[in-house]
């Protein structure tokens, strides 16, 4: 299960996760992203995943896609601040060879990640 909450200021937009970023839950944060994005109106985005107790390959793929669009993350725990290093760095690697609307190497849009459907 994943819990997302949106925390609003006027100069940004928080969103802390709870839970396992993990199929099929993923969906709920792509869902709440795509929902809020025209409320950020150029604040900054964080996404606080300290309490996230699991990311799978496809959680990772949206996080690269929010990094790309310019969230930053907070992370507590050796595996998540690993795994938001590697996020930055691919999205930095990717985003001079990016073609227009793809982020990260992924087509803009939701997730169509299906490694842990059953």
């Amino acid at each position: 299960m994943l819990r997302v909450t949106i925390c609003e200021t006027p100069h940004e937009q928080q969103f802390v996760l709870e839970g396992k970023l993990t199929q099929p839950w993923i969906a709920e944060l792509e869902s709440a992203w795509e929902r809020s994005r025209n409320e950020r109106q150029g604040r900054r985005c964080l996404i606080d995943l300290s309490g996230t107790t699991a990311i799978d390959p496809c959680g990772k793929q949206v996080l690269a896609r929010m990094s790309s669009e310019g969230a930053q993350f907070i992370a507590k725990g050796i595996a998540t601040m690993h795994l938001v290093e590697d996020i930055q760095r691919a999205c930095v690697q990717h985003a001079g060879n990016a073609a227009p609307g793809r982020h990260c190497g992924r087509p803009d849009g939701p997730s169509t990640c299906k490694a842990h459907e059953k």
